[in-house]
């Protein structure tokens, strides 16, 4: 079977196709030697089999042309048209086996080359390899580069791959994003000496995992630390407590001694110095009276609150007339404690506002701190759960408002109610 005959016959399928994709390999090698900058010696060694093959196609399709516009008259073919016909079809085949073999070796050739010089192929491929994403592109929006993983940032923020700069940066907002696969940190920057943008991504899953740990613990620390300025002001006055017992218990001892020498003055005269018990029992009488002038009622609650919001750094502005005393008193030193409490440690704020009103039925106190707003609904747990169970067991109302700002209401009936 001739060529002529192969080329207008059912057998031409594979014979073209395998053609058509031999050139189609050759031409994408052709492209990596001139993207490569290769030696003039090795592009033209790749651009011959190719022009041969791009030969051999057109020869093949002007026989098919012939055919279809002058059926019947292929004698009337042009001589070397129909000389190349006239060879046998293993020659085509033949002229296939070697374009695929030079093929082959050239695809070789090319691999041992990019494994040992750098290609602009291998920077695209070592940038899309990064952890990290890195992409550049113009002012106006227009990528000119970008790797893997900032192709696929882009399709989880956008629905798609990275193609304007402007779009990527809107979705990103701040630059920190949260993914499925863990947090992302991007940075934009100039870069030096070109008028081009650059943005990279980096994950940083676990430094956002440890900064939350931080935070956490920040905040129990604060509160150890608001615990023992209140544990240390209530040590100061244990301290200064037991120093005034151990004198006083002195002074007691003095006391018992000097009424001894009365009661021995008493019987035996001559044996007692009387200008020393005289001086005793006058130094024993003036302590005694000074005693007596203090107030041994136990210590206010509504001024000890007022102490500890001093302590740990919280101004307290009163309005009104606190209740004289009773449980009343007792609830209002309660909720400054708790409120002043939680301005410092969950608000961050220095300045307790304490508003009170009294009816001929009922007291009524209103707390607002300064500082950040709540960020949600204030749960009722510790302090203010406790403070709760107080008001409640003197028949009290206690309301919380979460927004705009902390407020706490209580009314409590007044004392004798």
């Amino acid at each position: 079977m001739t060529i002529h005959e192969a080329v207008i016959s059912t057998g031409r399928q594979p014979l073209l196709g395998g053609l058509f994709l031999l050139l189609t390999g050759q031409m994408a090698l052709v492209l990596a030697a001139f993207r490569d900058r290769r030696s003039r010696r090795v592009r033209l060694s790749l651009l011959i089999p190719f022009l041969f093959g791009a030969v051999v196609l057109w020869l093949c399709l002007s026989m098919i042309s012939w055919e279809i516009n002058y059926p019947g008259l292929s004698e009337a073919m042009p001589a070397w048209l129909l000389t190349l016909g006239a060879l046998p079809v293993r020659t085509l085949a033949l002229a296939e086996a070697v374009m695929a073999v030079l093929l082959v070796l050239a695809r070789l050739d090319v691999c041992r080359y990019r494994k040992n010089h750098v290609t602009p192929d291998s920077v695209k491929q070592a940038m899309d390899l990064l952890p990290v994403g890195v992409a550049f592109g113009r002012q106006e929006g227009a990528v000119l580069f970008r790797n893997l993983v900032m192709n696929h940032l882009s399709q989880e923020l956008t629905g798609k791959l990275l193609n304007d700069l402007v779009l990527f940066q809107e979705a990103a907002g701040r630059g920190l994003v949260t993914l499925e696969d863990g947090v992302w940190q991007l940075f934009v920057r100039e870069t030096p000496g070109m008028p081009l943008l650059q943005i990279t991504a980096a994950q940083i899953t676990g430094q956002a995992r440890i900064l939350r740990e931080l935070e956490e613990k920040n905040k129990k620390l604060k509160d150890i630390q608001l615990r023992l300025m209140i544990y240390s002001r209530q040590t100061d006055r244990i301290i200064i407590a037991q120093e005034l017992l151990t004198a006083r218990m002195a002074v007691h001892d003095e006391l018992g001694s000097v009424l001894l020498e009365s009661r021995h003055y008493m019987s035996d005269p001559a044996s007692i110095d009387e200008t020393l018990l005289l001086q005793a029992l006058k130094n024993t009488n003036m302590y005694l009276l000074r005693e007596y002038e203090k107030d041994d009622a136990a210590d206010d609650p509504l001024a000890e609150a007022f102490g500890t919001a001093e302590i740990i750094g919280v101004k307290v502005a009163l309005t009104g007339i606190p209740p004289e005393s009773g449980s009343p008193r007792l609830i209002l030193a309660a909720a400054v404690r708790e409120c002043a409490t939680n301005t410092v440690k969950h608000a961050e704020g220095d300045c307790l506002a304490v508003d009170v009103r009294r009816t001929e039925e009922a007291f009524t106190f209103t707390l607002s701190g300064n500082g950040r707003p709540p960020a949600g609904e204030v749960r009722e747990t510790g302090g203010l759960l406790s403070l709760r169970t107080l008001m409640e067991s003197q028949g009290g109302v206690m309301r919380i408002n979460s927004a705009p700002a902390f407020c706490l209401r209580i009314s409590v009936p007044g004392e004798g109610r």
